[in-house]
């Protein structure tokens, strides 16, 4: 049986548009009820990437929250809206994150929690193909039932982070870096990735398309474009193929989505996929690509080996631009330890694993990403 993915256009955050469009687009796919029942304890798993305002279009918008929040409401459930940010996963943090962003508002309009347990745990996942154990934050465990809530974006890394890679933001704080420097190249990054999925099992993916990132996303460094959607369903990996779809991305290019058809979970074809609502035809934007082709460059070296060589040949390079204020965040996130701050930020290239986390999270667009003479010469 095919994969459902409802596709519902909405064309600004306005909240009874917003609602509307939610509504709709969970009645595609047989409603809320379908998924949560009263007195289940729901974690809305929103894209929490920093302390940046809903205007930057990298958080899952506040409307778009809050809407998802009356539904489940409605069915009896339980709300708390969680997620680790990127570098340390402490209270300030978060309190920052869910303030700038606009959820601690509709938290107290509403009457949904915010999560602050910091804590963490181990877990067994032995039917995973990379990680047989797993490093969570507790506040997923305590969860019955979990809605993800992506931000459709692209990324520098993973060419597009949505309903997949929304789900490392279950992994705490600078535990992240462990898993970057574990898993060093695009594709073994994205089948790290599916473990996850795999164990999480979301029951649910309601994503935020009504304004995308486009560009070098999936931080600041992005742009901010205007799409106009609200995707839901519960097939993560189909609901990322719909929207790379939308936004003029071959799911080839996306690792994820390459890996998910290598191990058996997808066909990677949008026909597989029973697409309900709006037709993709009159929603397709042509999105700006990320600067970095790391994902495209793993795609086409099929040998490890040469891979791990020519992918620091080939693959764009961090460099602190002008703006740096040496803030030290890239430095303090950096899995490699490949980053000192003198004049402004240094990235040693030699340590530097291509995972772009400085450039991620930097606030200030102050991390360029440049690429290397011979990959110039060869992806004109």
């Amino acid at each position: 049986m095919a994969s459902e993915v409802s596709v519902v256009e909405c064309g600004s955050y306005d909240y009874g548009a917003v609602k509307a469009a939610v509504s709709e687009s969970l009645s595609n796919i047989g409603g809320m009820r379908r998924f949560v029942k009263a007195g289940d304890k729901v974690l809305l798993k929103v894209n929490l990437l920093s302390a940046s305002s809903p205007e930057a279009a990298i958080t899952t918008h506040p409307s778009i929250v809050k809407a998802v929040i009356v539904e489940v409401q409605a069915c009896g459930g339980k709300v708390v809206i969680g997620d680790s940010p990127g570098g340390p996963f402490d209270e300030g943090s978060l309190r920052r994150a869910y303030e700038r962003s606009g959820l601690k508002a509709v938290a107290e309009e509403t009457g949904a929690s915010l999560n602050y347990d910091t804590s963490s745990m181990v877990v067994s996942y032995p039917t995973g193909r990379f990680l047989k154990r797993l490093d969570v934050g507790k506040y997923l465990g305590d969860a019955d039932v979990v809605i993800t809530m992506p931000k459709m974006k692209t990324h520098v890394f993973m060419q597009f982070t949505g309903a997949t890679k929304i789900l490392f933001g279950v992994v705490p704080g600078l535990t992240k870096a462990v898993y970057h420097m574990k898993f060093k190249d695009a594709d073994m990054f994205a089948d790290m990735l599916l473990d996850i999925l795999g164990y999480v099992k979301p029951t649910l993916s309601i994503m935020d398309g009504v304004v995308g990132l486009e560009g070098d996303g999936p931080g600041a460094s992005g742009v901010p474009r205007q799409v106009g959607v609200i995707l839901a369903g519960s097939d993560s990996i189909a609901l990322d193929l719909v929207a790379v779809s939308i936004i003029s991305m071959e799911p080839s290019d996306v690792p994820p989505l390459r890996r998910a058809v290598a191990r058996g979970l997808s066909t990677g074809r949008l026909s597989d996929v029973k697409i309900i609502g709006a037709q993709l035809d009159q929603l397709r934007v042509d999105f700006k690509k990320p600067n970095s082709r790391s994902g495209i460059i793993a795609k086409v070296l099929s040998s490890s080996i040469v891979r791990s060589v020519f992918m620091s040949l080939l693959a764009s390079y961090p460099e602190a631009n002008s703006g740096c204020v040496r803030c030290g965040i890239c430095m303090r996130n950096c899995p490699a330890s490949a980053i000192t701050i003198s004049e402004r930020a240094h990235m040693d290239l030699k340590k530097c694993i291509r995972c772009y986390c400085c450039h991620e999270l930097c606030p200030h667009k102050a991390i360029d990403l440049r690429r290397s003479i011979l990959s110039r010469l060869l992806f004109r």
